[in-house]
């Protein structure tokens, strides 16, 4: 496919998981890539590989909440590649699970430095070119805990919600300037942050895998599909929405066997 043939994607948090899965899809649907992270060594890496295949890519250290890093980071993307058309938005630090009632005001501030407010940099800085241009995707990833969540983990849940909130309100505010916004909530994806989780608790990845209808646990590869098309011009008329990727797993109330799985009843 090349629904992104000749656009310019530019991926926060772009060395690992979802943000690679992302430029290897992105680059396969034809479109020039900015890869940015805290590091180069992870996306110099990607950046090589991509090239090899033929795409142009170009990696850039910044730190997405530092203001100044991010208009930088923006304004290099621009002098080396003539614009940004889409942006997505991968960069997210890990919630800081502890009780409410322990939860330092540091902690709460480290989650929202970056899951939050890097993304609001992140999105005020490519909108100013996006709507000078009159064209934008901007696609930001959020959580299945915008949905439901789990006890102790109130900053997370409060920078995600953020993000929704925040896309819904530039959607409403950019989308008679051609740009559009949207956000993507995975469920349980499985990617190196996860990998650890999943490999060290059993449990955890039964319980995950019994409670979702569709039976597995998603590919960040699924998230990047989803991602690919809601920054071409197939989704031109698709904003301000979050889309849930997670096979089910938030609709799902039911509290033992799926009844796919538990043995028929006797009729």
């Amino acid at each position: 496919m090349s629904r992104l043939e000749g656009r310019v994607v530019l991926i926060t948090g772009a060395g690992r998981g979802i943000g690679r899965a992302a430029a290897q899809r992105f680059a396969r649907e034809g479109a020039a890539l900015v890869l940015a992270a805290r590091g180069t060594e992870e996306t110099g890496a990607l950046t090589e590989e991509l090239r090899a295949q033929g795409a142009t890519a170009l990696a850039v250290a910044a730190d997405m909440n530092d203001e100044a890093a991010v208009r930088a980071l923006m304004e290099q993307a621009i002098a080396e590649l003539g614009r940004i058309d889409v942006l997505l938005t991968c960069a997210a630090a890990g919630p800081a699970a502890a009780p409410t009632t322990d939860l330092t005001l540091e902690q709460w501030r480290a989650v929202l430095d970056v899951d939050l407010t890097g993304v609001f940099l992140a999105c005020r800085e490519a909108g100013r070119h996006m709507l000078r241009a009159g064209y934008g995707r901007i696609v930001n990833l959020t959580s299945f805990h915008v949905v439901a969540t789990y006890p102790e983990r109130s900053a997370y849940v409060a920078a995600k919600a953020g993000v929704a909130g925040l896309s819904r309100a530039l959607a409403v505010e950019w989308g008679g300037r051609g740009v559009t916004v949207n956000t993507i909530a995975p469920g349980p994806i499985r990617t190196d942050r996860t990998a650890w989780f999943l490999a060290n608790d059993p449990s955890a990845q039964t319980g995950m895998i019994g409670r979702t209808p569709t039976g597995r646990i998603a590919e960040a590869q699924e998230v990047a599909a989803l991602a690919a098309y809601l920054s071409s011009e197939e989704a031109g008329h698709v904003t301000g929405q979050t889309i849930v990727i997670d096979g089910g797993w938030t609709s799902n109330a039911w509290w033992g066997e799926h009844p796919w799985q538990a043995p028929l009843a006797p009729r």
